[in-house]
C-alpha cells in the first residue's frame, strides 16, 4: 500500500469514527437475569454500575407488573442505600443515563421519578419482558 493510499484509509476510519451513529443493543429481561445469575446483589457490597442498572430494570420491570408507579421507595436516597453509593454517585450515574437517553429523571414532589426510556413490555406466550 502506497504512502497516498495509507493517508485515505486513515482519513476513512478518522471521518467513520466522526460521524458514527449510535448504536442499540435490545436485550430481554431473560438476558439480563442470565448475566447476574448467582450475582447476590442483595449482598453487602457495592453495587457495580451494571448490577446498578440491572437493579433499575427489576424495578421498572415490577413497577410494570404492578402498574405500581412508586418503584423506586424513595428515590436517590433509597438507591443510595440498596447499592451502598453516595447520593452524590447515584445522582450523576443517573445523570449519565440521562444523557445519553437511557433514563428520564424528574421531581414529583419531594420523589425522584427515574425511568429506563429503553424498556417496553413484550407479552407472548404467557411471559412477560
Amino acid at each position: 500500500m502506497n504512502k497516498q493510499n495509507k493517508t485515505d484509509a486513515a482519513g476513512s476510519q478518522s471521518q467513520a469514527a466522526d460521524t458514527a451513529q449510535k448504536m442499540t443493543v435490545t436485550t430481554g429481561y431473560d438476558l439480563w437475569s442470565l448475566l447476574f445469575q448467582g450475582n447476590d446483589s442483595e449482598g453487602s457490597h457495592k453495587l457495580t454500575k451494571a448490577e446498578a442498572y440491572f437493579d433499575l430494570i427489576k424495578r421498572q420491570r415490577l413497577s410494570m407488573l404492578t402498574k405500581d408507579e412508586s418503584y423506586l421507595g424513595g428515590g436517590i436516597l433509597a438507591l443510595a442505600k440498596a447499592w451502598r453509593w453516595d447520593r452524590t454517585t447515584v445522582k450523576k450515574f443517573i445523570d449519565a443515563l440521562c444523557s445519553i437517553e437511557a433514563a428520564t429523571f424528574k421531581k414529583v414532589g419531594n420523589r425522584a421519578v427515574i425511568k429506563l426510556t429503553n424498556v417496553t413490555s413484550l407479552h407472548h406466550n404467557g411471559s412477560d419482558a
